[in-house]
């Protein structure tokens, strides 16, 4: 059999099939599945093979009337992205989709080998995110990594380090929905994780993420920081914080305290999970005084055999 097939392996078959390959992402694993189905997505997995090359692809969808489906892969191929020629094709017919909308994001680095091998897709009008991210070294010694800190940002880790208050495990989901109400309601920012999305994912994750908070002696959590950890690598995925907590900088030493738990757990990259320099300078600023270093990934792109279907997309997507 050669091109796209259905994969019909079990979820733990998957992991460790993708896991022997080179440029898997959580995104490609069967958490992130599980939570996606969890927010009313359906997966479906392929496999390709032919002439002994092989790739993966996980991709989540939901179905409208009149035939209509919507793609969104949060990460594309593992494998050779030569292989995107005609998978839109076997999409449709191993689906029996009539019409077709895709949406991908993929995060490798940004290369021209790639981007010529997806000439398929076009870029989108209207990303849904920057396409940047930071990545930290966790290979360095500690003594180096306190080094690589900015000025600045090492002087309020010293500064966080006057208040009293510990470091300890979050395990109550309710305390991470709490925080992230008030951050919501504080500064009135709309993009953040639903009350659903975080019990999903700490429930799916379990002992795989790792949030900790600041608790001052009346015991309240002040701000908690949480990361994904799989196999070597740590991702970014939570962060809240009190008015309090922003005053007296906790942030910094919750930061400091989580790249040094992941770096201890052997993983060798810290991914920080988006920056956007333009629009969210100062969050921007905070990751790059870790000394962490600035990525650009591959980015967006999307497909459809209806053109209209790319218009209201964009559309439903306007902020």
């Amino acid at each position: 059999m050669s091109g796209w097939s259905l994969y019909t392996g079990s979820d733990e078959e998957w992991d460790r099939q993708l896991s022997s390959m080179e440029s898997w992402s959580y995104f490609h694993r069967s958490e992130w599945s599980s939570h996606l189905k969890n927010m009313g997505w359906s997966v479906a997995r392929w496999h390709y093979q032919d002439s002994g090359n092989e790739a993966l692809l996980q991709g989540f969808f939901k179905r409208y009337c009149c035939g209509i489906t919507i793609f969104w892969f949060p990460d594309w191929i593992i494998g050779d992205y030569a292989f995107s020629e005609r998978v839109e094709q076997d999409i449709r017919k191993t689906l029996k989709i009539r019409f077709l909308y895709i949406r991908i994001r993929s995060h490798r680095l940004l290369n021209l080998k790639d981007i010529d091998n997806m000439q398929i897709f076009k870029r989108p009008i209207k990303a849904l995110n920057s396409g940047l991210t930071m990545h930290l070294n966790l290979q360095l010694s500690e003594t180096e990594l306190r080094q690589n800190l900015t000025k600045n940002w090492r002087h309020n880790l010293n500064r966080s380090n006057k208040l009293d208050y510990r470091i300890c495990d979050i395990k109550d989901t309710e305390v991470i929905i709490e925080l992230y109400s008030e951050l919501a309601s504080t500064k009135n920012i709309k993009d953040l994780f639903t009350p659903c999305e975080i019990r999903s994912l700490m429930e799916i994750y379990g002992d795989k993420i790792v949030v900790i908070g600041a608790v001052t002696p009346d015991g309240v959590v002040q701000a908690i920081r949480g990361a994904i950890i799989v196999s070597d690598r740590a991702i970014d995925i939570f962060a809240a914080a009190s008015l309090f907590s922003r005053k007296h900088y906790l942030s910094y030493s919750l930061c400091w305290e989580i790249l040094l738990r992941s770096k201890a757990q052997g993983c060798e990259v810290y991914n920080f999970n988006g920056v956007d320099p333009e629009n969210n300078p100062g969050v921007y600023n905070f990751k790059k005084g870790t000394g962490a270093k600035l990525v650009e990934m591959l980015g967006e792109f999307e497909w459809s055999n209806i053109p209209l279907m790319r218009v209201l997309v964009r559309l439903m997507n306007r902020r």
